[in-house]
């Protein structure tokens, strides 16, 4: 204990007036420390910043030729462009399959349309008979006076 009381105590670095503005017109004012007030938002300011480092970075390239690639990369492009043409005509062959089923569909559609519009013949005895049967009544169902009187006949 005695020997951190015999030790000075140290003070913290105490800038006076005097030094404060003399470090101001030395290196100028400064927005960290409260010294200038900013004429523009902040974003601007570092857009700037950004655009200036950006446009450094760019020239510093702007003139190399391109990096000719490696055989591993080689290799990988021409996998993604196989991959990609393979999918490419495995959907054509899905598209084509999907078209033939869909024109079998529709032929196999009109194939019934073109049967159920052709009328069934009937002997030429049995026509009479049948516009009879479907007039007499209201319901479509042959009267019973007239299928009975002709069946009596035979």
């Amino acid at each position: 204990m005695e020997e951190e009381s015999a030790r000075p105590v140290r003070l913290m670095n105490f800038v006076s007036e005097e030094q404060l503005e003399e470090s101001k017109k030395s290196r100028g004012e400064r927005v960290e420390d409260g010294t200038a007030q900013r004429d523009r938002p902040l974003f601007e300011i570092l857009k700037e910043n950004k655009d200036k480092r950006d446009a450094e970075f760019n020239e510093r390239f702007k003139h190399r030729p391109p990096k000719a690639l490696d055989e591993d990369e080689t290799e990988f492009l021409d996998k993604v462009e196989m991959s990609k043409r393979e999918y490419e005509r495995q959907m054509a062959d899905e598209e084509a399959q999907q078209l033939r089923s869909f024109q079998a569909a529709v032929a196999a559609q009109s194939n019934v349309v073109h049967e159920l519009k052709e009328v069934p013949t009937l002997p030429r005895g049995r026509q009479n008979d049948w516009k009879e049967e479907s007039t007499s009544s209201p319901i479509g169902c042959p009267d019973k006076s007239k299928t009975a009187g002709k069946e009596s006949k035979d």
